[in-house]
């Protein structure tokens, strides 16, 4: 609890995170280039977790920035912690439920989306909760710009042949299915960054899938 505390007393004050309570939490929609100081390409990870991808990435493109989207703040603490000890100005979090993204995302001007091992939810009572039902799907879609890509990163396969399907109700077109990231290194972006729950997962003998649409 005490570490808890700790992370969330972090998240209020650090520029890392934006969340209820911060005025900017109302008004980034259409501020997104004011608040980077730039009109570089917005990469958004959804259910980013820990943020691994999120900060990666950053480091390695500073020319593009990046938003991590979780509704944990204890989880975003961390990557919202290692921006802060990078000093990162290409960066952030955003705590917040991903079915709220459009009120935080003008359409047409997002570059990329990641979906990164969201949560399966198997049961049939959840099915429009997961994060690849066809209601999500096209809030994305609206969001991307032209050719912008939509990625989808699991273990997990059922989520993985569900989304496939889905996207067949949608626009997106999709160019590219590997059902093991890691044994065909064709994409060495995703493959070459492991989250912490993807290390878990694949020393429990299960393969990581990658699913790529474009608008």
């Amino acid at each position: 609890m005490k570490n808890k505390l700790i992370r969330y007393s972090f998240n209020e004050t650090s520029k890392y995170v934006i969340q209820e309570g911060k005025k900017i939490y109302d008004n980034i929609k259409k501020n997104w280039s004011i608040y980077f100081k730039n009109n570089n390409p917005l990469n958004i990870e959804l259910a980013c977790g820990y943020g691994e991808h999120t900060t990666h990435f950053s480091k390695d493109n500073i020319q593009q920035n990046y938003i991590g989207v979780d509704i944990k703040g204890a989880r975003i603490y961390k990557g919202a912690k290692e921006l802060h000890e990078i000093n990162s100005s290409n960066a952030v979090f955003l705590r917040t439920f991903i079915e709220n993204i459009d009120d935080f995302f003008e359409v047409n001007t997002v570059s990329n989306i990641l979906i990164s091992f969201p949560d399966p939810r198997p049961k049939k009572r959840d099915i429009k909760k997961r994060l690849t039902n066809v209601g999500f799907l096209n809030k994305y879609y609206n969001l991307l710009k032209k050719n912008g890509e939509l990625t989808l990163k699991t273990d997990d396969t059922s989520l993985f042949e569900y989304t496939i399907e889905e996207l067949k109700k949608t626009k997106f077109k999709v160019i590219d299915i590997n059902t093991n990231i890691h044994m065909k290194k064709l994409n060495p972006k995703f493959s070459d960054v492991k989250t912490k729950y993807e290390k878990k997962f694949i020393r429990n003998g299960l393969t990581i899938k990658l699913l790529t649409c474009t608008k």
